[in-house]
């Protein structure tokens, strides 16, 4: 009770895939696919065009979120593989990285079913968002590393970088339950608060009527509460504006990754130019009205509005946990963390990071990432919802 951090409303069961480049291969060659065949953007009728549009975004080195017609199509896909299973969702995954750290917090779930029940940890207090419904509506998660040689067919290419393909059909995210009053009156006292993304909801009613009621929900918040926003790739693009619009006044941190940032303007951008990263974000902030805006890379992370200056023990705090995931997976603790903060940051990442700073002087906080070229194994996915719970931390 009385708890410090509180999020919402995502929660999930992950599949997590391990990966196998023979696995990949093999499927490429049974159904028959080929290079030309490839799409980033494509209707996802059947398990072939989960295929067609994963392997395309690994081939770009774009991380994206695949939802087929249904869930059996995800289990098909998942069933070539081995897999571990885990708790997902960007509050939830958020929570659990706190966790390790010992601090306790309260979300609100989406789902809530044996897997829920029995992963998450016992410093987290979940307020049900649903009851009495056990279904499993899995979320497979494909991550790669990078310097990954694909060859089948006339299909021939290594992946850029590492990646994250999320691939589901959930009933309970596509209905994604938000209880203003009940979750409100319990996060009176809480000092920050972490609203995950709608990606998920493609019901433009259901979403007007979930964003009033977080709005709701909001207003329990102390006034001096800090609320951050963690975006995502929306599927259609006009809901994510539309939430961003309903909102902004009440988001201090509007926060999102590369690709997102990407996906918003429309374009690929060299994420080393500073002239066109900088121009790019000043552009999503003037159009989204928040007062902050926060962009995480895999080479720095970037804070840009009124408060941007005093962000910098938070964005280290972000960097420090993610950087941990990537490297630890789930099994870390506070003596990781703590190595985390030792490891030297990527030398280009700081001169990135010099040159942002010297040239937009104002309103402008940039800090480079670690250097984890050293990591064999790395964990992918979750690597934003971690930043999220550091970044949380570090605002407390």
């Amino acid at each position: 009770m009385n708890e410090k951090i509180a999020m919402g409303f995502h929660t999930c069961v992950d599949y997590e895939l391990f990966w196998d480049t023979s696995v990949v291969e093999e499927q490429i060659k049974r159904l028959d696919i080929h290079d030309n065949e490839l799409k980033l953007d494509i209707d996802i009728l059947s398990e072939r065009d989960i295929w067609l549009v994963s392997l395309a975004h690994l081939k770009e080195g774009i991380g994206c979120e695949v939802i087929p017609k249904t869930e059996t199509q995800s289990k098909s896909f998942a069933k070539h593989f081995e897999y571990k299973i885990t708790l997902g969702g960007t509050a939830t995954r958020a929570a659990i990285a706190i966790s390790r750290l010992g601090y306790p917090s309260l979300i609100q779930t989406s789902c809530y079913n044996e897997y829920v029940r029995k992963l998450l940890p016992d410093c987290i207090r979940a307020i049900p968002g649903v009851k009495d419904k056990e279904i499993v509506y899995p979320h497979i998660v494909l991550q790669c590393a990078g310097g990954v040689k694909i060859k089948a067919n006339d299909i021939d290419f290594t992946t850029p970088k590492e990646n994250r393909i999320l691939i589901s059909y959930d009933e309970d995210s596509l209905n994604l339950a938000v209880l203003e009053d009940e979750f409100g009156n319990e996060i009176r006292e809480c000092e920050v608060f972490l609203l995950g993304s709608f990606t998920e909801i493609l019901d433009f009613d259901i979403l007007k009527d979930r964003i009033k009621k977080t709005y709701k929900v909001l207003s329990y918040l102390p006034d001096k509460a800090i609320v951050v926003m963690e975006d995502g790739c929306y599927t259609k693009e006009e809901f994510r504006k539309y939430i961003h619009s309903s909102l902004s006044d009440r988001i201090d941190i509007l926060s999102m990754n590369e690709d997102e940032l990407q996906k918003y303007i429309g374009r690929r951008i060299d994420i080393m130019d500073v002239d066109d990263v900088m121009n790019e974000i000043k552009y999503v902030y003037n159009k989204v009205g928040v007062k902050n805006i926060v962009v995480h890379s895999s080479a720095w992370v970037i804070a840009y509005g009124q408060s941007a200056k005093n962000l910098r023990p938070a964005l280290d705090s972000g960097i420090t946990m993610s950087a941990t995931r990537f490297r630890k997976g789930d099994d870390y603790n506070i003596d990781d963390y703590m190595h985390t903060k030792s490891i030297s940051n990527k030398i280009e990442s700081e001169e990135f990071c010099k040159k942002i700073e010297q040239k937009y002087r104002e309103n402008t906080c940039c800090v480079p990432c670690k250097d984890l070229k050293f990591v064999s194994k790395p964990t992918v996915v979750g690597l934003g919802d971690s930043f999220a719970g550091g970044l949380l931390l570090g605002l407390l």
